[in-house]
């Protein structure tokens, strides 16, 4: 994180200041940018201002707990004992030679439609208003500049990722191809075992274990096997795949998270194959949308990108059927703190940045449907996720190769 970069966006969008506050670590965010790994127990700010020296208001009771600060955010400390005092040194403290403050990004956004950048309460933003008199703007782009931005050595962690997912994906669908073809009945958790293990023996780790669904758990787009409760495979089904795993060098390296979808036979069922192409059309012209907007050297947001998949899948039929966003922030978190690609959940207007990565997941989720014609009505989810990174001029699909028919299993 550089304060340079911090003052230059501020200053291009005509805002005095950030101004980071954190209570008892109800805001990572601010946790994060500080460089702390402790919040202590009383309400702290950090004034970022859009020119000058960062500044502190902190308890007088909570100084040792502010020595591990980022150097370059190490400015002058002030401090306060009672609420009246805090909130007189609060308006000095975001006063600069030219008056007070005008406009103050904090971890806010209007109506909570970034939810994940929400973390300000009403109350604290009331306050800031009432004695300051500035008015509040989201920090959300800010936020994504300094968090989800990655450096070139994460990036090189996430290829290293994904090219371990790839092949645990295919590790997967072999011992799944071997057991059909023995005529030996495997499970759902079985196979994600597998997965675990393959991961696991490569030095990654995961926040949870991957996704394997047949038939309609697939179109349960967070089903998970357990030991406990998990389905059979058996040929004639459909089986879906997702997962995800970054490695342990680092605490810094980031996730990698793919889905890919399979048949348990020779030829998968025109039905299938139609469902398919559908999920993969919406995918492939995110993509292309991407492409085109930011080699042409235009803004693009994560709410448009979503609604030119969406449109995709709707206009044949299954808008209905596909109902999460297309895509969340990826990096240090399966889900990051960069843009999303989703104006479905949430109305994610950050723009998509060099050096920000996420995915591109659309789905089709038809629990009871006959995907075979067999009038077994045995349900059918249908994914494709790759991951991509925003580029200066384009978009890169890191996850290549790119899944462009349903894998058969058996011949």
């Amino acid at each position: 994180m550089k304060l340079e970069t911090i003052q230059d966006y501020l200053a291009r969008h005509q805002i005095d200041g950030w101004l980071l506050y954190d209570f008892r670590g109800s805001n990572p965010i601010a946790l994060y940018v500080a460089g702390l790994t402790s919040s202590g127990s009383r309400r702290w700010f950090l004034w970022i201002p859009a020119q000058g020296e960062p500044r502190w208001l902190i308890h007088a009771i909570e100084g040792s707990t502010f020595r591990t600060v980022r150097r370059e955010l190490a400015g002058e400390i002030f401090t306060y004992a009672g609420w009246r005092e805090l909130e007189t040194k609060l308006a000095a403290l975001v006063r600069s030679p030219r008056g007070a403050a005008q406009c103050i990004a904090m971890e806010y956004s209007p109506f909570n439609a970034i939810p994940y950048v929400s973390l300000v309460d009403a109350g604290m933003k009331e306050l800031v208003e009432r004695v300051t008199g500035a008015q509040i703007v989201s920090s959300a782009d800010l936020v994504q500049l300094v968090q989800a931005v990655l450096s070139e050595t994460q990036i090189a962690s996430h290829r290293r990722a994904a090219a371990v997912c790839l092949a645990a994906k295919d590790a997967a669908f072999e011992f799944l191809r071997s057991c059909l073809a023995g005529g030996t009945t495997t499970t759902e958790y079985a196979v994600q075992q597998v997965i675990v293990d393959f991961l696991r023996n490569r030095g990654m780790e995961f926040d949870h274990p991957a996704i394997v669904a047949v038939n309609s758990n697939a179109a349960d787009p967070h089903y998970a096997p357990t030991a406990e409760m998990h389905a059979a495979i058996h040929p004639g089904d459909m089986v879906l795949i997702d997962l995800w795993a970054r490695e342990t060098q680092t605490p810094l390296d980031c996730y990698a998270d793919i889905t890919w979808c399979a048949y348990c036979g020779a030829e998968p069922p025109a039905k299938a194959r139609e469902i398919f192409e559908v999920v993969i059309a919406g995918r492939d012209a995110a993509v292309r949308f991407m492409q085109e907007r930011l080699s042409a050297g235009e803004p693009l947001h994560g709410y448009e990108v979503d609604d030119v998949c969406r449109g995709v899948i709707a206009a044949a039929g299954y808008g209905d059927a596909f109902f999460h966003r297309t895509g969340h922030s990826l990096g240090v978190t399966g889900h990051y703190n960069g843009v999303n690609i989703d104006n479905l959940e949430t109305q994610d207007r950050r723009r998509l940045i060099p050096g920000v990565l996420f995915t591109i997941e659309p789905g089709i989720y038809l629990p009871g449907f006959d995907f075979d014609g067999s009038g077994r009505h045995l349900g059918l989810g249908i994914r494709s996720e790759i991951n991509c990174l925003a580029m200066e001029h384009g978009v890169e699909t890191t996850t290549l190769p790119l899944q462009t028919e349903i894998i058969p299993l058996m011949t």
